[in-house]
């Protein structure tokens, strides 16, 4: 197909029930609790900003979706992961009655097997080059669009805006559990010119804490240092998503300039576990940070993962007990899930065998695998234990008083309220991201 002049809607899985997902109330039980909605589609935002003739649609309800197909697109793509692969064949079902001619698919759910049956064009890793070639636009190197999520409440209350910042792309480790080697196979960084554009519009809206949502901030030292000088330049506190032993390094010195916090891969307390999947992290350094993290009131998000092949339930619960002795602010628990196409994949399916063709359950949140030592309901119910210990109403108090004191050591005491009173009145009244494209 010629693609010039062609109208082209990338759009994300629709919503169910009209809700966004919602990260924090899918790893707490209870409403006393923070919220962090997802409204905001970082693929589409970058797809957009570099190729701006295209459209987009951002996790739209089912009749959202059903009015834009009304538009007469010669192509619709589709930006997914494994577990809305339903949705999203439900959407495919809805394109085709619209007639419309062509269909893409990407998004780790692209990796998903059986998914070049359905699309006539598989977009595989980070796309905006190669989007671009195939529509005929030139894209010279790529800007970063700014993304904006808020920290709130269940109420409707929202504590602060949170700029979303990537300065590197992939990942050079290979974790047995991990599509991300194959997802982006060749890891890169992204322009200084174009982090630094975003964080200077990101300063200008008024957002003060930037997250970094790399797979892994800080591989390479001399451009992840000119980041950090221009988060100093421009006085944004910021917390990079990075591993156990680049931060174990560096903590000292990024603390002196503007480091907040961080998430964090804890996976596993076992040594054997983590050597197994290939994780190459030390269970005495990881424990060791946390305290370390503690002691200078850092913001803590930590991942962890239940059911590997080692674990039974007694391991588990005495394994989260022991973590949750610790600091952390919110903790992702997870089952291990063998996603298509990694090694696990291959070990976990030979070994024992795949029990779950469901691809709505592969959300990290339901054994999918035939385990040794844990049943499909023990691990729901341990699952559930582990929301349970691992988030305390406490928390809710705790979290903001560790930024106070964070601030007060950088801002002062009247210097922290105003940073506390600003960022509390922007998040509410509401940051218009700017779109120059």
């Amino acid at each position: 197909m010629e693609y010039p002049n062609k109208k082209i809607l990338i759009t994300t899985s629709y919503r169910e029930d009209g809700a966004f997902y919602e990260y924090w109330g899918s790893n707490v039980k209870g409403v006393v609790r923070y919220t962090y909605d997802k409204r905001n589609s970082n693929g589409l935002r970058f797809l957009k900003k570099n190729i701006p003739q295209i459209d987009i649609l951002e996790y739209p309800s089912w009749n959202e979706y059903q009015d834009a197909l009304k538009k007469g697109y010669d192509i619709v793509g589709f930006s997914f992961f494994t577990y809305e692969v339903p949705r999203v064949m439900k959407m495919v079902e809805a394109a085709k009655k619209a007639k419309v001619p062509e269909l893409w698919g990407g998004n780790y759910g692209a990796l998903t097997y059986g998914m070049e049956d359905i699309f006539d064009r598989l977009f595989l890793g980070y796309s905006e080059m190669e989007v671009a070639d195939e529509i005929g636009v030139e894209v010279e190197e790529i800007k970063h669009p700014m993304i904006i999520d808020y920290v709130g409440t269940p109420w409707g209350i929202k504590g602060f805006p949170l700029g979303v910042l990537f300065t590197n792309r992939g990942c050079t480790q290979q974790c047995k559990f991990c599509q991300t080697p194959v997802f982006c196979s060749e890891p890169y960084r992204l322009p200084l010119s174009s982090i630094e554009q975003v964080i200077k519009d990101y300063k200008e809206a008024g957002v003060n804490e930037v997250v970094i949502e790399d797979e892994n901030f800080g591989m390479w030292k001399k451009h992840r240092d000119r980041v950090i000088d221009l988060f100093v330049e421009h006085d944004i506190n910021w917390h990079p998503m990075t591993r156990v032993d680049i931060l174990d390094k560096n903590l000292d010195d990024w603390y002196e300039r503007g480091f907040s916090g961080t998430l964090i891969g804890i996976e596993s307390l076992q040594q054997d576990t983590l050597d197994n999947v290939g994780k190459k992290i030390d269970v005495e350094i990881t424990l060791d940070l946390l305290k370390r993290l503690e002691e200078i009131n850092a913001f803590v998000i930590g991942y962890y993962m239940l059911g590997f092949e080692e674990d039974t339930i007694p391991k588990i619960k005495e394994s989260l007990k022991e973590l949750n002795k610790y600091s952390i602010d919110l903790l992702q628990v997870c089952v291990i899930t063998p996603f298509p196409r990694t090694p696990l994949w291959d070990e976990i399916s030979d070994k024992y065998g795949i029990i779950d063709d469901d691809w709505s359950h592969w959300d990290t949140k339901h054994l999918v695998w035939d385990h040794p030592n844990i049943s499909t309901e023990e691990m729901s119910s341990v699952l559930d234990w582990a929301f349970n210990i691992s988030y305390s109403p406490k928390k809710f108090i705790k979290s903001p008083h560790k930024y106070f004191k964070r601030w007060r050591d950088m801002y002062g005491y009247e210097g922290t309220v105003k940073r506390f009173l600003t960022n509390f009145i922007k998040a509410n009244k509401g940051i218009e991201t700017k779109i120059d494209y």
